[in-house]
């Protein structure tokens, strides 16, 4: 079976909002199985420029239980921090083992 990943990269505007968001996204990742592979830290620009400063990347068993996590009340609910405190995109991806 395929692993599932939930990419993002965003810009953070206002910390305080986008606190409430960090202090509560990790225990729904948890819910639905996922694991961070990637969460804020070195990053080193070899090509490019990207457009967003922070990066995360999240491993799900399977890309269905990745929708399940996105589609969530728990995610939609607090979703609404990360989007008033920072700006960028979030991707589902389908992956090899």
């Amino acid at each position: 079976m395929e692993k599932g990943y939930l990419l993002g990269q965003i810009t953070i505007s206002d910390k305080s909002h986008y606190k409430l968001y960090d202090s509560k996204i990790g225990n729904v990742i948890e819910k639905f199985g996922g694991r961070y592979l990637v969460k804020g830290g070195l990053r080193m620009v070899k090509e490019g420029n990207p457009s967003f400063q922070r990066d995360v990347l999240v491993e799900f068993k399977d890309i269905e239980t990745a929708q399940r996590f996105f589609s969530s009340q728990q995610f939609k609910e607090i979703s609404k921090f990360r989007k008033a405190g920072s700006s960028g995109f979030l991707l589902l991806l389908n992956g090899k083992n």
